[in-house]
């Protein structure tokens, strides 16, 4: 897992918080909740009050920047990408969006005090969308790179995740990159597995506007392989597409939170809560309930 000085910092401050105001900060297993009473997936015991009183909390002093506007206003504006199963969709019945990354924002929000908006953009515009202000925060798997990182703020990861090949079932299974030079990989536009296969120079790239949208030409032919997250597409062959692995994961990701750069309250912010739901084993149990029993809040 990355280390950040946010980490330090808040981790510093919450010392701090207990020694002077005997705040109670979670942690531990679900039946140590503090009152008698099995904790939330989201325990919010360490902290009470006002989305202000909150904020003030955590970070020791008065919120600035981004932050003092999110809490001022009491919500937060996710960005998020509805159509990335398991992660993140749209309930076919209720109409809501559901998913792993959905959750994991509730939890923020839900720890921090703030109600919450959705935004769906395309992938490829929230980079810059979080950079003048149409969103708050990315709440959809944003791999955490040095590129990245140029540009945006990230909170400590909240799982990880594999770069994994997809085929047509009974298709080629590869043993490494090198089997896909010269031929036709689908992904998701503006993502980690396109900078992957462009910087090899040996696939055919084609891109779409998410991973989940470049299923349908895998299976009609017009493509030979897919990349995306090993959930994602595991959940397609759950759905039924007659899909298959190919070969062993290429590589493993850390994926956060993503904000506007140099926002370093609200980073902070992002960061308590998700070293709060690692602690009390909200961020486990989201992902076993969304990947299929398996938790990939540990890093492989």
């Amino acid at each position: 897992m990355r280390k950040r000085k946010t980490y330090i910092v808040v981790a510093v401050l919450l010392v701090a918080i207990v020694g002077m105001m005997g705040l109670a900060i979670g942690c531990g297993s679900s039946g140590d909740s503090g009152g008698g009473t099995s904790a939330s997936p989201t325990d919010t015991a360490a902290i009470s009050g006002s989305a202000m009183e909150r904020a003030t909390a955590i970070l020791g002093h008065e919120p600035t920047g981004l932050a003092l506007d999110i809490v001022t206003k009491g919500e937060v504006v996710v960005a998020n990408d509805s159509n990335y199963a398991p992660q993140s969709s749209v309930d076919p019945v209720t109409k809501e969006v559901v998913g792993f990354d959905v959750d994991v924002a509730k939890g923020m929000a839900e720890i921090l005090g703030l109600g919450i908006k959705w935004e769906h953009p395309a992938w490829e515009t929230i980079p810059g969308g979080l950079n003048n202000g149409r969103y708050d925060v990315s709440i959809g798997s944003m791999t955490i790179t040095p590129e990245r990182q140029q540009t945006l703020n990230f909170s400590d990861p909240y799982y990880f995740a594999s770069g994994q090949i997809f085929v047509k079932k009974g298709g080629t299974q590869i043993t490494g990159v090198a089997d896909l030079a010269g031929k036709t990989v689908g992904v998701g536009a503006a993502t980690t597995y396109y900078d992957y296969l462009k910087k090899d120079g040996g696939p055919i790239v084609k891109t779409y506007a998410t991973d989940l949208d470049a299923f349908p030409d895998l299976l009609n032919g017009n493509l030979d392989f897919v990349m995306t997250a090993g959930p994602t597409g595991q959940q397609a062959i759950l759905e039924g597409k007659p899909m298959e692995f190919s070969g062993k994961p290429l590589y493993y990701e850390d994926l956060g939170m993503a904000v506007k750069k140099g926002e370093t309250d609200w980073t902070a912010l992002l960061t308590y809560t998700v070293q709060q739901m690692h602690e009390n084993g909200a961020l486990t149990e989201m992902s076993k309930q969304w990947y299929n029993g398996i938790d990939l809040t540990v890093k492989q």
